[in-house]
């Protein structure tokens, strides 16, 4: 079904994302809580974590709008 091939491809396409963003996410929280971040490196652990927010909203609304279509 194309709906249900849509969803699986914006769900790989989230988690493909997330996990290259994982690595640097780990490193930056470890080092936020041992040193200071430079200004450049802070304004980076933001961009990360808001674009994990936003990529968990997105995937949460499409979950929400196609698992009705889908199912049925």
């Amino acid at each position: 079904m194309l709906k249900k091939q849509i969803l699986d491809q914006l769900e790989a396409a989230i988690e493909a994302v997330q996990r290259d963003l994982a690595g640097q996410v780990t490193e930056l929280a470890a080092r936020s809580t041992t040193v200071s971040l430079s200004a450049e490196e802070k304004t980076e652990y933001e961009h990360i974590v808001r674009l994990n927010n936003l990529l968990s909203l997105l995937q949460f609304e499409a979950e929400e709008y196609w698992a009705p279509r889908v199912a049925s």
